[in-house]
């Protein structure tokens, strides 16, 4: 992977690890899209014992990832990345279902709506090297769900990540996980502390504001090498784009 030029990275705020994740630049400027109305209860959803049938299965926000996921695949079949031909098949929701009741919380429905589409990816083999594909902007993996559990209990690279958090993307130590819990797909950044015992949190954003602001730097900024089987990042375009901070 072509490493991206250093740029103002977000600084990143220690939280306490049972703590709310602090809110990013990127939140302020561009709030999330209106959730569907929640139960009036709890603030958290819980998993309920029996089968889950939501009622923002078809909502808004979940039209719109999908949207996205399409335009994602579009541009990436268009140049030839390695990710266009290495998806896995989306996971069934029945296994969504097991992890919920795993888990305790319920997936927000455009995170479900996601892992329909993406169950991770599978692994470049080649003579000299096997690499995992990437999204393009930042070199972000999309993991599998069997991966994402493993790594939010403690099973997997590094400890288990915050409470509340299940991981969709990975990067080296960094990950891009979703708030369980909650009617609206809010992803944030956490990055392993140096010690290796715990995370701290950087951005947090919508899925699909995240996942829009991939598809639009991978027309301008950033640009597939299909002879090195690799990304190339234009720096001074990227920082062009808005929230140019999550193409990091």
């Amino acid at each position: 992977m072509t490493p991206n030029t250093p740029v103002d990275r977000p600084r990143l705020v220690r939280a306490a690890r049972s703590g709310p994740a602090l809110s990013g630049p990127g939140a302020a400027a561009h709030p999330a899209p209106a959730a569907p109305a929640a139960p009036a209860s709890p603030a958290v959803l819980r998993r309920p014992a029996g089968p889950l049938r939501s009622a923002t299965g078809a909502s808004a926000e979940v039209t719109r990832v999908l949207q996205v996921v399409d335009v994602l695949r579009s541009r990436w079949a268009r140049v030839g990345a390695d990710i266009a031909t290495r998806l896995r098949p989306g996971a069934e929701d029945a296994a969504l279902d097991a992890v919920e009741r795993r888990l305790g919380l319920v997936l927000p429905p455009a995170a479900r709506a996601w892992w329909r589409c993406v169950d991770g990816v599978e692994p470049v083999r080649s003579r000299y090297r096997t690499s995992a594909p990437t999204v393009g902007p930042g070199g972000w993996v999309p993991l599998g769900l069997e991966d994402a559990v493993r790594r939010a209990t403690g099973q997997g690279p590094g400890p288990g990540t915050p409470p509340g958090l299940l991981p969709l993307f990975a990067r080296d130590e960094e990950l891009v996980a979703v708030r369980l819990g909650s009617p609206s797909a809010q992803v944030e950044l956490v990055v392993l502390d140096d010690d290796g015992e715990g995370w701290q949190h950087g951005w947090r954003v919508p899925l699909e504001l995240l996942l829009s602001t991939w598809a639009d730097a991978l027309l301008a900024a950033v640009q597939w090498l299909p002879d090195a089987h690799d990304w190339v990042v234009d720096p001074f375009a990227r920082q062009a784009l808005p929230n140019a901070h999550l193409l990091d």
